[in-house]
């Protein structure tokens, strides 16, 4: 019977209910201002504080989130022009459980796309994740590099980050996300991201810890996890 309503089909509840033909729609005006609802405008959605919910679920999930984000990305970008269109930018947040709408996606978009070309620089959204590191910030990594390179020739091997590397005070350890073993595993899974060579040039120790950076708040906290 209901289908059959459903259809247009006049059925025998019809009589009961009192349906007629047509539909008839009725304005209500209220008598007094005061007592009237407003209609809620449809949410805008905002490029930058998109980025920032971004940032802040990718923060709760762990310091490596947003280098896992960059990998997935790569692997999204099937012809390797380091653009993300819609559908790439939606999966690969979706692998993160972040789940935006393709309108959402393109008002994000939209946020970077100075050409009108429909998509984002691969590195120009990952570096809106990260934030700039701070002079602080640099010269704690800096010291850090400088330690590891133990002869002090001006690289760093895979070999010499082995050896000394701590894990003690890695924020997910010290937050209990990770056990010691498991950031020790994952820490020397990030190298040679530019070259697999074996080597470990500044920059690539440098990226790393600007992921790192992005989950910590003051620069004097980051400076206790360095050291």
């Amino acid at each position: 019977m209901l289908a059959g309503e459903y259809n247009g089909e006049r059925v025998r509840e019809n009589d009961n209910k009192g349906v007629n033909g047509k539909n008839f729609w009725s304005i209500c005006l209220s008598d007094d201002p005061v007592s009237a609802a407003p209609v809620e405008a449809p949410p805008k959605y905002e490029g930058a504080q998109m980025i920032q919910d971004i940032k802040d679920t990718l923060k709760s999930r762990g310091a490596m989130s947003i280098r896992g984000i960059g990998r997935v990305f790569r692997i999204l970008d099937d012809n390797r022009n380091r653009q993300l269109d819609v559908n790439e930018l939606m999966w690969g947040l979706k692998d993160f459980d972040i789940h935006l709408s393709e309108e959402q996606c393109r008002v994000l978009i939209s946020h970077f796309d100075r050409d009108n070309s429909g998509s984002v620089n691969f590195d120009e959204f990952i570096r809106a994740l990260r934030g700039e590191l701070s002079d602080s910030r640099v010269g704690f990594i800096r010291q850090a590099y400088n330690k590891l390179d133990i002869n002090g020739d001006g690289t760093v091997t895979l070999d010499d980050i082995a050896r000394i590397y701590d894990v003690s005070q890695h924020p997910d350890v010290m937050a209990g996300k990770k056990t010691p073993e498991e950031a020790y595993r994952e820490f020397m899974s990030m190298w040679d991201t530019q070259v697999a060579d074996g080597v470990v040039t500044f920059d690539e120790f440098c990226d790393y810890y600007k992921d790192v950076s992005a989950s910590i708040d003051t620069d004097e906290y980051f400076g206790v996890m360095m050291t």
